[in-house]
């Protein structure tokens, strides 16, 4: 019982501005439905999937991880970003976002007007655009002389913040409880919400989930740590050999790392350090 106690303790800090816990939550249809139908202001918008973390690979470019995905039952795609941090690129990072759903979802053959309608929702701390509001939505228009005519083309992007207000209620009392997060309170505008918030703070099911993913990530974080570690020092080294940076990061255990992360300290050449690795 206390080693739950200590764990419930541990995951009592953790809110939905966490991509950690955010995910967990919003994984769930129901909870994801209601956050967008609140931010997209939307009551009749239906959800058919959702996915969190959603990992879009380039092999030959950058690769993506977006918070939250989802699809509604007309097949046109929400996008939502929490980023806590200070984003030193928010549009461009939005607009890269943008472009890699649109390569992952439109297949080889098909025509661009089968492409369905995306939209990225993006929630940050602070209000970086600056025009003291809570909201802004983005419309690409074509400035006239006469007439300004709003461009569509099925990209659609809505910045929020938890800085100021914004003009719907909802919105403001969802906004509030994405930094609070208390299992315990009580609203009828996204009870589902609140339910898996619950789950994951007080149910001892939800409480084992969260910390063994809170200690999986702080080990992967270590182990990537790790790895750049290794491969800064040896490019002090000279021109880092392919197949060696392949070995190195195909590695998972810390112990063998740490030891390679001894060799690279130690070596005078890249051929002395692999001389040291002994593979």
């Amino acid at each position: 019982m206390e080693d739950f106690e200590e764990k419930k303790k541990s995951v009592a800090e953790y809110h939905l501005t966490s991509d950690l816990f955010a995910g967990k939550v919003f994984e769930d249809l129901k909870a994801s439905q209601e956050l967008c139908r609140i931010l997209l202001q939307n009551d009749k918008l239906v959800l058919r999937s959702v996915k969190t973390q959603y990992v879009i690979r380039n092999l030959k470019k950058h690769s993506v991880e977006l918070d939250i995905l989802a699809e509604d039952v007309e097949r046109n795609f929400i996008n939502i970003e929490i980023q806590m941090y200070q984003e030193n690129a928010p549009f461009r990072r939005s607009r890269y976002y943008l472009s890699s759903i649109d390569m992952d979802i439109l297949e080889k053959g098909k025509p661009y007007q089968s492409l369905p309608d995306v939209t990225i929702i993006y929630l940050t701390k602070n209000d970086f655009i600056g025009d003291k509001r809570g909201c802004y939505d983005i419309c690409r228009k074509s400035n006239g002389q006469d007439v300004t005519m709003c461009l569509e083309n099925g990209l659609h992007e809505k910045y929020y913040n938890l800085e100021y207000p914004t003009d719907d209620m909802r919105v403001n009392e969802l906004l509030w409880y994405f930094r609070h997060s208390d299992p315990f309170y009580e609203t009828e505008n996204f009870p589902g919400i609140v339910e898996r918030v619950r789950f994951f703070k007080i149910k001892e099911e939800g409480v084992t989930i969260m910390c063994e993913i809170a200690d999986r990530i702080r080990r992967e974080g270590k182990i990537e740590g790790k790895i750049e570690d290794i491969l800064e020092l040896l490019r002090d080294l000279g021109k880092v050999p392919k197949r060696l940076i392949e070995l190195i990061s195909r590695e998972t255990n810390l112990e063998q790392l740490s030891r390679w992360h001894k060799c690279a300290a130690k070596a005078r050449s890249l051929a002395e350090f692999e001389a040291r690795m002994n593979v």
